[in-house]
């Protein structure tokens, strides 16, 4: 029993499970694809705003020097405010930029989702336990992984951008000032750029691994498939009992109609049809049960319990069952037989009540009108 709750889920889940894991909130997601996106969009906006950005600062030096001379009231409001509104102007570009890319990225990882259950507080989380066994998961230890590759990727970057520039810088002392901030934005450039791909490349590993880990998490053993199935479909038992219901129903109504028809046609032994025709009611006769084997017995028995006379027609009985359907109209080609059968079966049945007078003949049923 331990080993079909743990070792043998080696099937990969059913598109139910996935869907039953993604209303929980359980989906597949790179946090590091999320993080890489949101710094090359910071790397952007930062870029496209670098000129308003040296001019909202320009203008903040510019009044916190005016404000030198002024009391300190004055000055604290005036070079306060301004350095306020500077802040909101460089933080909340770059904070709507972030929300925005982040609500993209995660849009296109896992598409529309609502789970209000991750809501929820989970008393697993709060047992000290369960947070130590956390710590050695294999999902720590790659997160452990993937930030020694950043961490000794970022430092390998500065060094080797520093050990390419280390002759311009050793020339800096003796060049204007404004090289100074060029070098520096020289060297910018070339370590985030390489940054970013470093952080691409990590990412693209980790899309991989959270799919490859969220499947395996859902894995499912034969018997959890199995289960499905059963509340998917339905106990196979329970089916069983269903359909052997639901035929012994439509049996039950199908002798109450033999014992409503007029006549029962047999092949004699194989096949039975019974037909009801009730003239200024049905339009033409109707075939209101047919069966072959024990059904065709059990018709028999019926129109024996009923007074429904009962006709033996090898050839009728062979052709209405062949081509003739439960509930349906004669086909034509049995007008001229069916209509016989009918005038005998009204005759058996006077017969049989004591009246001796001539039979009243049903319509013509070649001529249905």
């Amino acid at each position: 029993m331990a080993k079909d709750q743990g070792a043998d889920k080696t099937e990969p889940p059913t598109q139910k499970k996935i869907r039953d894991a993604r209303k929980e909130g359980n989906v597949a997601k790179s946090k590091e694809l999320t993080s890489t996106v949101l710094v090359l969009g910071w790397v952007v906006c930062g870029w496209l705003m670098m000129d308003f950005m040296r001019l909202k600062l320009i203008r903040l030096f510019e009044t916190s020097l005016k404000a030198v001379n002024q009391p300190f009231g004055d000055a604290l409001r005036e070079v306060g405010g301004s350095a306020f509104e500077t802040l909101l102007w460089l933080t909340l570009p770059l904070l709507a930029m972030a929300v925005f890319l982040g609500a993209i990225v995660e849009f296109l990882q896992v598409g529309p989702i609502l789970a209000l259950g991750k809501l929820k507080p989970a008393m697993d989380k709060m047992n000290p336990a369960e947070g130590v066994k956390k710590m050695f998961s294999l999902d720590n230890v790659v997160e452990l992984v993937k930030s020694v590759i950043k961490s000794a990727a970022l430092i390998g970057i500065g060094v080797f951008v520093i050990y390419k520039m280390l002759g311009q810088l050793m020339l800096l002392p003796y060049a204007p000032p404004e090289a100074m901030g060029s070098g520096i934005w020289y060297g910018l450039v070339r370590i985030v750029v390489w940054t970013i791909f470093v952080f691409f490349f990590v990412s693209a590993i980790d899309v991989w691994y959270q799919k490859f880990s969220y499947l395996k998490q859902l894995r499912m053993s034969r018997r959890d498939i199995q289960q499905e199935v059963k509340e998917n479909e339905g106990d196979p038992h329970v089916k069983s009992r269903r359909r052997q219901l639901h035929q012994e129903w439509s049996q039950q109504n199908m002798l109450n109609a033999v014992r409503q028809s007029n006549v029962v046609v047999t092949n004699p032994t194989h096949i039975a049809i019974a037909l009801q025709y009730e003239h200024g009611i049905t339009d033409l006769p109707v075939v209101v049960a047919k069966g072959e084997g024990y059904m065709a017995e059990a018709i028999k028995r019926a129109a024996v319990e009923a007074g429904v006379p009962i006709l033996q027609n090898i050839e009728l009985a062979r052709g209405l069952h062949e081509r003739a359907e439960l509930d349906e109209y004669i086909g034509n080609e049995f007008f001229e037989a069916v209509a016989e059968v009918l005038h005998w079966a009204e005759t058996m049945r006077r017969l049989r009540d004591g009246d001796d007078s001539a039979p009243e003949l049903p319509p013509r049923l070649d001529d249905p009108r």
